[in-house]
């Protein structure tokens, strides 16, 4: 059935957009490579641009159809049954051994098509928040959801989880056994260098010798965004004019973060730059690096800035916590504390040791911890074992 002996593995996923989960795949990817390994990609949501970086690596990505809402039950469960059946012909079509799949629908999906064909699966976790469902709880589409990922989870041979928080958490909500979880913590591959003079000021628009910070994500609630746009009007009410934020990202709450800046007048010390594909040049341009979220997995932005070597500000989130360490490899306020982030902003720029301490042991955390040619090792063991096993 596959005459090169090489791997081949169905990466599931229901969006291929900029977020972390999706860059994740395109890591996974990368570290897995292409020796061993013969990568297909499918998508049953929305298209988006990490498709393109992934076909430039020479994988095929397949657009299925999409799934009907809940709101609509019966068209929901037949546009389902189809997309079961057309990834399934895929599965056979291809040859897959195994499948590897990100966040919610496309795990219960990958658990499902398991059990179908025969296949084994790895559903991957990738947040402390991913089984939470804002719904009433006696909406029965969140009732539905949460018997099904339980019975999912039990199903499911493996779970692969991004930190040992998110092991616990899913551990204490669906007595999952220890054996059937690999903790592979979340990496990235890195460029061997990066063109500083690609980043000019003019190019963002920053007003010339200011002070740099940088956010990244989607623009949603959950990423605090508006913690750090209050920060920076803080700061510039004690008079700190010497600083500009650069918030880097997309999403539905870029209306509401363009009218508070405006309302808080500052305009000329904030700038929304929209979805960017040179994340990491601008890291590099940049001089701190905040992370003011509400709740997290563990963030690839953040990796992405240890790898810069970025003095990190970070709120001490769920995903979050345990990854910074007060002013050793960054500086950690509480959630929602605009004030508390304002104050580590203006004592990080006003102390170059405490800068140059926390870039060094950042780029160190990201060398131990978070380098996935390393990290990735133990999935790839596993599934040389399964595909030896299946042979």
């Amino acid at each position: 059935m596959n005459p090169n002996n090489k791997i081949r593995i169905l990466h599931l996923v229901q969006t291929l957009g900029m977020g972390g989960a999706e860059m994740l795949l395109y890591h996974h990817i990368q570290a897995l490579g292409f020796e061993h390994y013969e990568h297909y990609v499918y998508c049953f949501g929305d298209d988006g641009p990490i498709r393109g970086k992934i076909e430039a690596l020479g994988v095929p990505v397949c657009i299925g159809k999409k799934r009907a809402k809940m709101a609509t039950i019966f068209k929901f469960i037949s546009t389902t049954w189809a997309l079961i059946r057309d990834v399934r012909v895929f599965i056979q079509n291809k040859g897959i051994q195994i499948i590897q799949s990100h966040l919610g629908q496309a795990n219960q999906m990958a658990v499902l098509l398991s059990r179908l064909s025969g296949v084994p699966a790895f559903p991957t976790v990738h947040s402390t928040m991913a089984f939470v469902d804002e719904r009433c709880f006696f909406d029965p589409r969140a009732l539905l959801i949460k018997v099904v990922d339980y019975v999912i989870y039990d199903m499911a041979d493996h779970v692969i989880v991004v930190s040992e928080e998110i092991k616990a958490i899913i551990q204490r909500r669906y007595h999952i056994k220890d054996s059937k979880i690999l903790v592979l913590k979340n990496g990235i591959i890195t460029e061997s260098s990066y063109d500083i003079s690609a980043i000019d000021e003019k190019g963002f628009d920053v007003p010339t010798r200011a002070a740099k910070l940088v956010a990244v994500g989607r623009l949603v609630p959950s990423k605090g965004f508006d913690v750090l746009v209050r920060a920076v009007a803080e700061l510039v009410r004690n008079g700190e004019t010497h600083i500009f934020a650069l918030i880097v990202g997309e999403g539905n709450q870029r209306s509401h973060l363009e009218k508070l800046v405006k309302n808080l007048h500052v305009e000329k010390f904030v700038r929304l730059m929209g979805l960017r594909h040179d994340v990491m040049r601008i890291m590099t341009g940049s001089d701190i690096f905040v992370m003011p979220s509400r709740y997290e997995g563990l963030s690839i932005a953040m990796i992405e800035a240890m790898a810069c070597g970025l003095p990190i500000i970070a709120s001490n989130a769920p995903g979050l916590r345990d990854c910074i360490v007060d002013c050793q490899n960054g500086m950690s306020f509480p959630v929602d504390d605009h004030e508390a982030l304002a104050a580590c902003i203006k004592r990080l720029f006003n102390d170059a040791g405490l800068r140059r301490k926390l870039s060094d042991n950042a780029r160190r955390s990201f060398d131990i911890e978070y380098n996935m040619l390393n990290n990735i090792n133990a999935l790839d063991a596993v599934y040389r074992g399964i595909a030896v096993l299946g042979g």
